[in-house]
């Protein structure tokens, strides 16, 4: 199994890093979306100035990227693979085995990459994102990742305040996630899926909500307004013109590409369920498609 999140991973253009599990006072209590209890201290520091276990890989990681970045290193994107220690009131810590990634794409881009992951392991996984409040992150441009009812990891873009923390000029996105969740989704053993010999239809959507709805939600209503015909949904970009669409709204362009198992659709009948997503995004949402 890890030998696969590695593949996705380097296919993807990371670089697999390796950082010590002793770091700084300041480092551990950086960022720690798993636990509010204060990190473990040793009693004699394993390396100068570094007498605490960390509770997140992601420190370590946008230290690795500010080494490289000073050094003029033009691409630096991470990945680790090691385990976290969560303290535990009366026993021994919980030993959570993490993946940490670092990278100077966006939100939109690790967000590609850990879905990629989730694919590699078990295909049609559905990733839900929702809305977190985590220390270094962009408020905005960051979420929690659920799976299957349970927490996956967290994902976001450093805010201006966490670019400075971590001494960093450019823009930066990380993300950790859980590897015992990943171990229990993955499905590795092949299987064969009986394909559809009709042609598929693509539609494009440019859809006007508010900046509170969520893609994952929307996309979801997409899910259900379509049915057996949809073979998937696919976001494209984000776009905002307040002078033209009023404060507090975004245009969601998006992509529906349909295909039935029974015969060939029609342009028509392509059109008719995309008019059934625009009806379902507009009664759930308050969508109104752009130009209608």
């Amino acid at each position: 199994m890890l030998g696969k999140v590695r593949q996705v991973l380097l296919c993807a253009g990371f670089d697999e890093a390796m950082t010590a599990s002793v770091v700084s006072e300041e480092s551990a209590a950086a960022l720690s979306p798993w636990t509010a209890a204060a990190a473990l201290q040793t009693s004699t520091p394993m390396l100068k100035g570094a007498d605490r276990l960390r509770r997140s890989l992601i420190p370590s990681l946008l230290e690795a990227r500010r080494v490289n970045e000073s050094l003029g290193n033009p691409v630096i994107e991470l990945f680790e693979t090691a385990r976290v220690y969560l303290p535990a009131a009366g026993g021994l810590p919980g030993e959570q085995w993490t993946l940490g990634i670092v990278s100077g794409g966006d939100y939109y881009r690790l967000k590609g990459v850990v879905e990629a992951v989730l694919a590699a392991l078990r295909p049609g996984t559905r990733l839900e994102a929702v809305d977190t409040r985590q220390p270094l992150l962009d408020s905005v441009k960051s979420s929690e990742f659920r799976v299957q009812g349970q927490c996956l990891g967290y994902i976001g873009e450093l805010s201006a305040d966490g670019l400075q923390q971590a001494g960093l000029r450019s823009p930066a996105t990380v993300a950790e996630i859980r590897m015992p969740v990943l171990v229990e989704l993955a499905d590795l053993i092949p299987r064969y899926a009986e394909q559809s010999p009709y042609p598929a239809i693509e539609r494009d959507l440019n859809l006007i909500v508010d900046e509170s709805v969520r893609w994952a939600s929307l996309a979801e209503t997409v899910q259900r307004a379509v049915g057996e015909c949809l073979e998937s949904v696919r976001y494209q970009e984000i776009y905002r013109d307040p002078k033209k669409d009023g404060a507090g709204k975004k245009r969601l362009l998006f992509s529906i590409t349909l295909r039935s198992r029974q015969r060939t659709l029609t342009n028509e009948q392509a059109d008719q369920i995309r008019q059934q997503v625009v009806d379902a995004c507009h009664q759930s949402h308050g969508a109104v498609l752009l130009g209608a």
